[in-house]
């Protein structure tokens, strides 16, 4: 039973976790980092932008 809990909170929280882990580094990036950082931050905040527009695109039924 705890497997099967388990396996569904990875399943629904795994992609919004990822998200918000990859924007708070772009975040700190672009805040504290100079040069290579600012591309890094760059890359890094616009896949949030891009999942949310393809979502925004596309939505499921």
């Amino acid at each position: 039973m705890n497997t099967e809990k388990s396996a569904r909170f990875r399943k629904v929280w795994r992609a919004p976790i990822f998200l918000g882990v990859l924007t708070s580094f772009g975040l700190l990036a672009a805040l504290l980092g100079v040069g290579v950082w600012h591309w890094l931050a760059w890359g890094a905040l616009s896949v949030p932008v891009a999942a949310g527009l393809g979502f925004w695109a596309a939505p499921r039924r």
